[in-house]
């Protein structure tokens, strides 16, 4: 059964910059650190970003990570065809080949999720982006998936 997993942010966590120079939002590096396990569990994965700039930023992050957590990965469009075992995208520039877990980051319902038997989603702490989840939610829940929702109340 298709199945989406929501991380819900129960309270503020401090932005986080991990010498970046633009702030990784808390969500966006739960959904790195959630990269970072699926694909040493051996899937490949398919990040999807709501916009280019955050793309670049979650692929920026991904390669200040140390040896000992590195994650193959490229952005939609770059690298060999079919592209790495993670591969981050956004609307103007879909991904290519066969992944088997969508991290969705991107505001809306993405209409290719409906390939994915497995998704992970998050609903952050500022009430805009929890009216989005919220939608998000539904159109899932309309569409057959298997719902669960995760309370984060840190990132340690």
């Amino acid at each position: 059964m298709k199945k989406v997993l929501f991380y819900l942010f129960s309270q503020p966590i401090d932005r986080l910059t991990f010498g970046l120079e633009e702030e990784i939002l808390p969500h966006e590096y739960l959904a790195c650190q959630k990269v970072i396990a699926s694909w040493q569990q051996k899937k490949r994965v398919l990040v999807a970003c709501q916009t280019q700039a955050q793309a670049e930023k979650i692929d920026e992050f991904l390669w200040q990570l140390d040896t000992a957590h590195f994650v193959p990965h490229n952005l939609a469009g770059e690298g060999l065809k079919g592209g790495t075992a993670v591969e981050i995208c956004w609307p103007e520039r879909r991904g290519s080949g066969a992944r088997q877990l969508l991290i969705n980051l991107q505001d809306s319902f993405a209409d290719f999720a409906l390939m994915f038997q497995d998704i992970i989603d998050f609903v952050p702490y500022d009430e805009a982006r929890k009216i989005l989840a919220r939608e998000r939610y539904k159109a899932y829940k309309n569409m057959g998936f298997n719902l669960k929702t995760i309370n984060i109340d840190s990132l340690d």
